[in-house]
């Protein structure tokens, strides 16, 4: 199995795209509120390293780890029968998509 195969099936590249979503839609936020709060300008800066940094081990997470009935497991202990059933690609998209225009507003 090549290696973005592995990525498809270990959902990492779902985990990114989500990640993603809902790290900028934390930064819009924060950007909106900092101000209007009149907290430090830099707790802004604060909230984006902290989404950059985490991204990384989101991404390592989910590679090593995989979603079953009984909670997370470690990927090779997994049996193919015993993972939740994947989201259709479609309804992935929907969501992200949904998300997408409610934080556009």
């Amino acid at each position: 199995m090549s290696f973005f195969a592995e990525l498809k099936r270990r959902n990492v590249y779902k985990v990114a795209i989500a990640y993603a979503v809902v790290g900028w839609l934390v930064i819009q936020v924060t950007a909106t509120i900092v101000p209007a709060l009149r907290l430090p300008d830099g707790l802004t800066t604060a909230v984006v390293v902290l989404i950059l940094v985490g991204f990384p081990v989101a991404l390592v997470i989910a590679w090593a780890f995989e979603m079953t009935p009984k909670g997370m497991k470690r990927t090779e202990n997994v049996s193919p029968d015993e993972v939740i059933p994947q989201w259709s690609k479609k309804k992935f998209a929907a969501l992200i998509i949904g998300i997408t225009v409610i934080a556009a507003g």
